[in-house]
């Protein structure tokens, strides 16, 4: 049974390589590829780059091996004060929130994911610039749960291949906070973060060492919990998928 599994950075995914063991297969077009055995599942990620034009460009290639499952993964800001750094959530919809397209995750894989300790949400929101400030986000809310950059175009080049998906992923910042950066102005045209952008932007303002430190915090708390969330996850999903796809035809 293949699965395969999309982060958009590094930091995101190294909880996880580590707990797992994965290995460095390829870099292909500045997507790092790794491969882990993890029970029953063969597991690859690929580490796509933050935002939209990232994602595409990723999943060009991802699917030239078909997996049996996909797990659009990493961290989200938090829409609402229910969810805190740290927890896991699992996505129905995903919704672009410009166009309002909307995926549907998998029925029987959001099962096996709230089985296994996700909190079960109605809707993340994919936009195209990070969510900065508290009132962005509390306005947000209205229309989702927790916001993030890539779920859409993952799940959606899934259905495009009869794949089933689901989009789960950990909070790293909260509702009320504020996020200490223009991220959109860290990340370069592969969608991976400048450092020399981050010491910049420090430079011009000292002050924003204590945000940094608290978003790093809360960004380790998250990939933690993802980390350990994922790897008993893929361990429950089922070495004949063929099997689960009639019996959810049959429950809709």
């Amino acid at each position: 049974m293949k699965v395969l599994v999309t982060f958009a950075l590094e930091n995101e995914f190294s909880p996880w390589r580590k707990l797992a063991g994965f290995q460095c297969v390829s870099v292909f077009d500045s997507h790092r590829w790794y491969e882990a055995q993890i029970g029953a599942a063969e597991v690859r990620v690929v580490v796509t780059g933050a935002g939209r034009f990232a994602a595409h460009r990723a999943m060009n290639s991802a699917f030239d091996e078909v997996p049996d499952f996909c797990i659009a993964s990493g961290l989200a800001g938090a829409l609402k004060t229910d969810y805190l750094p740290g927890q896991v959530l699992a996505a129905r919809w995903v919704t672009e929130a410009e166009s309002g397209r909307s995926l549907l995750g998998d029925t029987e894989l959001l099962q096996r994911a709230a089985e296994t300790g996700a909190k079960l949400v109605e809707r993340f929101l994919v936009t195209d610039r990070v969510i900065a400030t508290a009132a962005e986000k509390q306005q947000l809310g209205a229309r989702g749960d927790a916001v993030e950059m890539e779920g859409a175009y993952i799940l959606a080049a899934a259905a495009q291949r009869g794949v089933r998906a689901v989009a789960i992923r950990s909070v790293s910042d909260a509702v009320d906070q504020d996020l200490p950066l223009d991220f959109d102005r860290t990340f370069d045209d592969y969608g991976r973060v400048k450092i020399s952008s981050v010491f910049r932007q420090v430079a011009v303002k000292p002050g924003r060492i204590g945000g940094l430190i608290r978003l790093a915090e809360g960004s380790a708390r998250a990939a933690g919990s993802l980390a350990s969330f994922l790897n008993a996850f893929v361990q429950t999903l089922p070495a004949h998928p063929e099997g689960v796809a009639k019996a959810d035809a049959l429950a809709l």
